[in-house]
């Protein structure tokens, strides 16, 4: 046996060796960067996740106000009109009497019957 084979037999193995272990590393590197990857891009996802959660949180709490602020409204609507109803028409107020006097009185009453009769009822 001859040097030179010797040494071209431990060069030759040693050469697909080394190539064997360079694409061994060149994929390590790519199945790393993909999970550096996937980590990024997973934390940006429930960064998103949350951030829409307070969202949310915030457009159901402003609904719930908007709901609160016509109950306020037609509360203080009803009212009004309610007190034009009984707005004495006379300036100094010596006679009473209010506009629609006769079925505001007839209103009133309706609203006392009814409620008698539902006490008998009961």
């Amino acid at each position: 046996m001859d040097w030179t084979t010797i040494i071209q037999t431990l060069i030759g193995a040693g050469g697909v060796t080394g190539l064997f272990l360079i694409t061994e590393r060149k994929t390590a590197a790519a199945l790393k960067n993909m999970q550096s990857m996937y980590d990024t891009l997973k934390r940006q996802y429930d960064d998103l996740l949350v951030r829409n959660d307070e969202k949310d949180k915030k457009i159901d709490s402003l609904y719930d106000k908007i709901g609160t602020l016509h109950v306020e409204k037609d509360t203080a609507t009803t009212k009004a009109a309610t007190s034009e109803m009984k707005r004495c028409d006379f300036i100094f107020c010596t006679k009473r009497q209010p506009p629609l006097a006769d079925q505001w009185r007839m209103d009133m009453s309706n609203e006392k019957k009814g409620e008698q009769e539902d006490e008998q009822h009961t």
